[in-house]
């Protein structure tokens, strides 16, 4: 009779080295799942963080040039025609800022701030209409709807801000 000892220590030796060839190539396969799932989180971040510092910088961007529109134009209602000429067209400088703003906003914010956005820059342009009638004729009529328009436009910027805010939130 022959000697089985010998061939059952031969099959446990196959055996342990087959698994432990099949437990090593699945710990490696694992390790490189989990490392490339990390990566991909880890870029995945990456990529939130650097959309949501362009979107902070753009916002910030918009929100100043707005209250440079606003802090400009303050002072405004005692000037007189010719000083309001003058005013006039430092507005026009300021709503340009604002326009280009605005319009890297729009590459860089999402949809649901546009309208706040985009209000600011309407409004910003009645202001400039109003400020041209009263460097046509400053009376009392023409004032009063500048001072109107002004307040409209400084009650704009804070639902911006708020609504920047919670974009920025969300990312």
């Amino acid at each position: 009779m022959p000697d089985t000892s010998l061939l059952v220590a031969g099959l446990t030796s196959v055996t342990a080295i087959t698994a432990s060839s099949l437990a090593s190539w699945l710990t490696s396969r694992g390790n490189a799942r989990a490392a490339r799932l990390q990566v991909d989180a880890t870029s995945a971040a990456q990529r939130r963080e650097g959309v949501r510092q362009t979107r902070r910088a753009a916002y910030l961007e918009l929100i100043e040039q707005a209250q440079a529109v606003a802090d400009g134009l303050r002072g405004v209602d005692g000037l007189s025609t010719a000083e309001c000429e003058a005013e006039l067209a430092a507005h026009r400088d300021r709503h340009q800022r604002l326009r280009r703003a605005a319009t890297l906003f729009d590459l860089e914010g999402p949809s649901s701030v546009g309208g706040a956005a985009s209000n600011l820059l309407i409004m910003s342009g009645t202001l400039g209409t109003a400020l041209a009638a009263m460097a046509e004729n400053a009376d009392r009529e023409n004032r009063r709807e500048f001072q109107q328009t002004l307040r409209a436009y400084i009650r704009l910027i804070r639902p911006f801000v708020d609504a920047a805010a919670a974009a920025l939130d969300e990312t």
